[in-house]
């Protein structure tokens, strides 16, 4: 049995249905029922909070590993997580965390790297997953498009190499389910740099009508994460990953998808081409 928590989010949700296809046992651990209802019996399902610990012991318990998100938790309630997970006979744990893990100097790195030391610390058997940017990440753009044809860009001409959140999984899938894992660092990202304005260019191409690129600084950017309701800790952590990727600190390419898998991991242009209806 395998536990995956963030089971209806980009990743996570990619990741159980590529766990039920290998023929895999799945439990997921959700608050909301109502959000894992189309996969019906076939999967186990605990609901429950991460904030109420007693609810994640149940979701452990007799598992042979663990996917876990970053989401929202502090270090504290991490540690605390972990501990419960090693109390219920040290099943893997895979956990999905962030090429800024690296650059401690950005709040969101460090959010990031300090659970990934909680888990190091812990003594349980690990892997870490470091993420690029997804591509799904292009939907917040989803609005100004339909509304104004037009992307507003806080991250000026810093290329990124955007993944596919089914090629997070694959890797993923491989860490949770080989029984011996030589790594327990993966750095995952997509196959070709592009800048803001290439991807803006690519959905224009199958969208069939332009779409205009307008750059703000990175300070307007935080203003409209704040307005939109987002915590202002994490406002000001994109606003500093976004000034990171302005300056070519996020330019990593890396084989992790097509070492793993056997095959290369899949490019924007055809992620674009698939879910371009989202934005027309």
């Amino acid at each position: 049995m395998i536990l995956v928590t963030g089971a209806t989010g980009n990743v996570g949700s990619q990741i159980v249905n590529q766990l039920l296809t290998k023929g895999h046992r799945v439990r997921v651990f959700t608050r909301d029922a109502a959000k894992v209802a189309h996969l019906g019996n076939r999967v186990e399902l605990t609901l429950g909070d991460f904030t109420q610990p007693d609810t994640f012991a149940q979701a452990v318990t007799g598992v042979e590993a663990v996917f876990m998100m970053n989401g929202a938790l502090d270090g504290a309630l991490f540690r605390q997580l972990m501990a419960i997970v090693k109390q219920q006979g040290s099943p893997r744990v895979v956990f999905l965390s962030s090429l800024f893990a690296a650059d401690r100097g950005l709040r969101i790195g460090q959010l990031h790297k300090d659970k990934e030391d909680a888990l190091r610390e812990s003594g349980l058997p690990y892997a870490i997953m470091r993420a690029g940017g997804f591509m799904t990440n292009t939907y917040q753009w989803i609005g100004t498009i339909k509304a104004e044809g037009v992307v507003y860009n806080a991250m000026g001409s810093g290329p990124t190499a955007p993944i596919d959140p089914e090629d997070i999984a694959a890797v993923a899938v491989h860490a949770l389910t080989e029984l011996t894992l030589p790594e327990t660092l993966f750095e995952v990202t997509g196959g070709t740099l592009l800048t803001a304005p290439e991807k803006v260019n690519i959905l224009a191409k199958y969208l069939g009508k332009p779409i205009r690129t307008i750059d703000v600084a990175p300070e307007i950017a935080v203003q409209g994460l704040l307005s939109n309701g987002i915590p202002p800790h994490v406002a000001t952590a994109l606003g500093q990953s976004f000034t990171a990727i302005r300056e070519g600190r996020a330019n990593q390419l890396t084989d992790t998808v097509q070492r793993v898998t056997g095959r290369p991991p899949r490019s924007f242009d055809a992620w674009a081409q698939t879910h371009a209806s989202r934005f027309a």
